[in-house]
């Protein structure tokens, strides 16, 4: 015996859970054995589980080379996308940060982030794009 009231009252209430729980669901990028989640701003090795505990710096210059996969960026390109400005003739501010980001992904060999000599930096590796 029931109340047809209350069993639509409880599917409605499960419905409503279901959507909430979708729409919940995190955008995340995946390259070689590194996630990272956007809405959180954590990039983090699906293997160990070690976050790469990027500053809010590098982790602005890993989104505008994952806004771009294989395409060259230039330095003034990055400088805008990360601190909204241009860089002068001899500005290295990038050289460093791209140096750090390397360094915390691993990249002892530049292939995550390859230099082009004269143009700027490409990010190299296939992206996988998501939700989890």
């Amino acid at each position: 015996p029931f109340n047809p009231r209350e069993l639509v009252a409880r599917i409605r209430a499960l419905l409503r859970r279901e959507r909430a729980g979708v729409a919940e669901r995190r955008e995340i990028a995946d390259f070689l054995t590194w996630r990272v989640d956007f809405a959180a701003r954590v990039v983090t090795d699906r293997e160990t589980g070690r976050d790469a505990g990027l500053s809010s710096g590098e982790f602005e210059l890993l989104l505008a080379f994952l806004a771009a996969p294989g395409r060259v960026l230039s330095r003034d390109h990055l400088l805008d996308s990360t601190r909204g400005r241009l860089g002068g003739p001899f500005d290295r501010a990038i050289d460093v940060q791209v140096s750090k980001l390397r360094r915390k992904l691993g990249d002892n060999e530049a292939t995550i982030i390859r230099t082009v000599r004269g143009g700027g930096y490409v990010f190299t590796p296939n992206l996988r794009r998501g939700r989890a």
